[in-house]
């Protein structure tokens, strides 16, 4: 049991973009900026207001949209065509048939002209006849891939550029409430399709479908999720200042837990009567499985005594969780006998923090609700294309260019920006955790019973990796040390191939021939062993594996690779990845865990026998929609031999 969190959804549809400028200055069109500079970017980033409408999703099918921007300027001033451009967020592919138009696609109604730049990020340029008078509106139709239909499609924080000069971002656009966002209150604007059932509840439906869910004489539950046995009896226990914790030497801190919840001290010996008593007991496994048997406990409640018992740390600090949910009104708990055991072994969150950070702060309330919950496993997807989080000893350049978002079209000093996280290097997208960062989350996580699962995402999804290594290579070359740039490198230069992810990247693949991606991905194993090591051990490592785009077809390095191991075919590389990153994570000790569609070409899957030494694999499946047939693959990779976790 998993839950998989951040999965973008590829959509085809069409944009218009009506563009007028507003200006607090008096009417006087003579004033026209016919150079650009500082004052003409901040011109447009403070009075540029952006409003974002779709108009109809029943265009081609589930294929293509209507929409509409409108920028107003009620201002004096003239822009007429310069260096100034205009970024903005798509998460779905603009112009799909005419990729890719690396000279840019000239949008004739409206005088400027679109570019791609990378992922989400896409740019608007005037064109050398474009002129904006004061009230002007120019109106831009684009074609985008799919549809539509939630405000949330849409970025914020769009932002305003010019060589030499410093990035704006475009101040109608900001923040995450997306008011420059038109609603959604049509069928044509929220369905995705004609015949699509979907309809947003509005406050009364959701009302009335609430009310018919309600069922009368059933009591609230006391405890998430439900115990195995849960024998409640008449009367209730107040726990006060005169009850006492027993000391258990093997379980202090559960006891300790238990006495500052309540706020008893604790004492070495049993009194008669009015204590808290924790016990160890070898034969508790109420569902008479052997998976889970650790984390089972028993709790029994009278009104003169209160006894804690299981067999592991897991289950008395369970216990200690049910205890607090029943103690709810602050005063006295419930008389009665509560046996409980977990269902699955596996009881997973799924983070993605590379896409969106979330700070070690925000992290430890997640780690704390989990364990309220008594979910076992924190999956923390700690890169992606979007941000590099972790750092890495020897490897500043990892988090100082590849956890950090800004405008900066060489990637020197950051990573572009994406999703809607704005021109600044400071701003939303930006951030990453130190070592120590890291290792308070694992105490944090190893004392409420959590498993930490790193991910850090090969050979796809790796291109705040690739560009902060590439920036590493450029610096090192400057200074004439060759070996150290090429000693991580993960960039094949002369590499021709062309391909597009579905979340629109065209570069975002280590390459896995080289040397230096092997001499890498050790170094990052050994890293992350070695900070887990006098905490949690590292057990399971997550390698991702998704999404790979027909990358290494024209790499130099690949074709040499392949030769030397008698191979033709590029398409055996992604299976060859999986095996290496396989017999790695073997001798390390360590089980190897992937998403699926990593262990499968096509429809195929690898056979699980032909992995040549660590075949306990994890494969997380997070295709599994019924409505599209895909329904199956979790049992598919099942019956093939695979561990899974349906995420």
């Amino acid at each position: 049991m998993g839950i998989k969190m951040e999965k973008n959804c590829p959509m085809l549809y069409f944009v218009t973009i009506a563009v007028v400028f507003i200006s607090n200055l008096q009417a006087n069109s003579d004033i026209v900026y016919n150079s650009t500079d500082q004052s003409l970017i901040d011109y447009i980033a403070e009075n540029a207001e952006i409003r974002y409408d779709v108009m109809s999703n029943f265009v081609d099918k589930r294929r293509t949209f209507t929409s509409k921007i409108t920028i107003k300027n009620t201002g004096n001033l003239t822009i007429a065509y310069n260096n100034w451009e205009i970024y903005f967020y798509a998460i779905r592919l603009v112009q799909p048939n005419e990729y890719p138009y690396k000279e840019g696609f000239k949008l004739h109604n409206c005088k400027m002209r679109l570019y791609h730049v990378a992922g989400s990020l896409c740019k608007l340029c005037p064109e050398r006849n474009f002129r904006m008078e004061s009230h002007d509106v120019v109106e831009c139709k684009l074609v985008m891939k799919y549809w539509q239909s939630a405000k949330t499609d849409t970025m914020p924080n769009w932002y305003v550029w010019a060589e030499g000069l410093t990035s704006r971002d475009i101040e109608s656009t900001q923040g995450d409430t997306l008011t420059f966002v038109g609603p959604f209150e049509r069928p044509e604007q929220y369905q995705r399709y004609a015949d699509d059932g979907w309809s947003p509840f509005t406050p009364e439906s959701r009302f009335k479908k609430n009310d018919e869910l309600a069922v009368s004489n059933v009591s609230e539950k006391l405890v998430i999720p439900t115990p195995v046995e849960m024998n409640m009896k008449s009367g209730s226990v107040k726990v006060d200042s005169s009850w006492t914790v027993v000391n258990s030497t093997k379980y202090y801190q559960v006891a300790k837990l238990i006495a500052e919840h309540f706020g008893l001290t604790i004492r070495s010996t049993k009194p008669q009567e009015k204590f808290i008593d924790i016990t160890e007991q070898h034969d508790l496994n109420p569902l008479n499985v052997s998976t889970t048997v650790n984390e089972a406990y028993l709790i029994q409640i009278s009104s003169q005594y209160i006894t804690v018992s299981a067999r592991a740390k897991a289950g008395m600090f369970y216990a200690y969780q049910t205890l607090k949910s029943i103690h709810q009104d602050g005063k006295s708990l419930p008389l009665c006998v509560i046996k409980d055991q977990p269902r699955f072994a596996y009881r997973g969150m799924h983070l993605d923090v590379g896409r969106n950070f979330f700070s070690k702060e925000e992290i430890l309330k997640i780690l704390e609700t989990m364990a309220m919950y008594k979910l076992n496993q924190f999956h923390f997807h700690l890169t992606e294309d979007e941000g590099w989080r972790l750092e890495i000893p020897g490897i500043p350049e990892l988090t100082e260019i590849g956890s950090r978002r800004c405008h900066d079209l060489n990637e020197d000093t950051c990573i572009l920006p994406q999703l809607g996280s704005g021109s600044s290097k400071n701003g939303l997208g930006s951030g990453f955790y130190t070592t120590e960062d890291y290792m308070e989350i694992l105490r944090y996580a190893n004392d409420r019973n959590i498993q930490v699962i790193p991910e850090i995402d090969m050979p796809g999804h790796c291109r705040a990796g690739i560009k902060a290594l590439e920036a590493r290579y450029r610096k090192y070359m400057k200074i004439g040390n060759e070996v150290e740039a090429n000693k991580y490198l993960l960039t094949d230069f002369a590499d021709k191939t062309q391909y597009l992810t579905v979340q629109w990247f065209s570069d975002n693949a280590i390459n896995i021939c080289l040397n230096s991606t092997a001499v890498f991905i050790r170094h990052l194993i050994t890293s992350l062993i070695e900070m887990h090591q006098d905490i949690q051990p590292l057990n399971i490592y997550h390698f991702g594996g998704d999404e790979v785009a027909g990358a290494w077809k024209e790499s130099p390095e690949c074709k040499k690779f392949l030769s030397k191991k008698g191979i033709n075919d590029t398409a055996t590389l992604k299976r060859y990845f999986a095996h290496f990153m396989s017999n790695l994570t073997n001798d390390e000790g360590l089980h190897m865990a992937v998403w699926a569609d990593a262990l499968k070409e096509g429809n195929a899957l690898y056979n699980i026998s032909a992995f040549p030494t660590n075949q306990n694999i994890i494969a997380y499946n997070w295709d599994n929609l019924w409505e599209r047939g895909h329904g199956d693959k979790a049992y598919k990779l099942a019956n093939a031999g695979y561990k899974v976790c349906v995420s």
